[in-house]
């Protein structure tokens, strides 16, 4: 036999409930997937391989610390799914394009890692950093 229950306060459920559902919108995934990459981003300035000398390289100064600071956060399109998935990734830029080959190494220079390291160092930090992100939104949206 079922049992029976009543809402006292229909209002306060249904504001609830909508609430929570503002919780899995666009904007706090995305807030939550920036957080999470941020942790990943700030490891990876830190592990980054540091040149010692300057050279050019089709009209562009490459410095020491060129690929440090060309790191950055992207939006991956491609895996994201809109309302459900917001992926990015933690990459550099065009113009640093032998990162590639400072983490995996070529026939004339041995790999010097500093992707996957910086990843497994701070896989917890990320996840705890997004879940802090939704933890946030819950307490805001539903008033504590």
């Amino acid at each position: 036999m079922a049992k029976s229950f009543v809402i006292e306060n229909p209002e306060a459920l249904t504001d609830a409930l909508r609430a929570l559902d503002n919780v899995t919108s666009e904007s706090v995934l995305r807030q939550a997937a920036v957080a999470g990459a941020r942790v990943y981003f700030d490891e990876m300035k830190v592990r980054v391989p540091v040149g010692i000398r300057a050279y050019e390289r089709k009209g562009t100064e490459i410095y020491p610390g060129f690929l440090r600071d060309n790191i950055l956060i992207a939006y991956d399109k491609e895996q994201s799914v809109e309302g459900r998935i917001a992926s990015y990734i933690v990459t550099w830029s065009k113009q640093a394009f032998y990162g590639r080959f400072v983490e995996t190494g070529t026939s004339k220079m041995a790999a010097n890692p500093f992707l996957r390291p910086s990843y497994e160092a701070k896989k917890t930090a990320a996840a705890d950093a997004v879940d802090a992100v939704f933890q946030q939104k819950v307490t805001e949206l539903t008033g504590g």
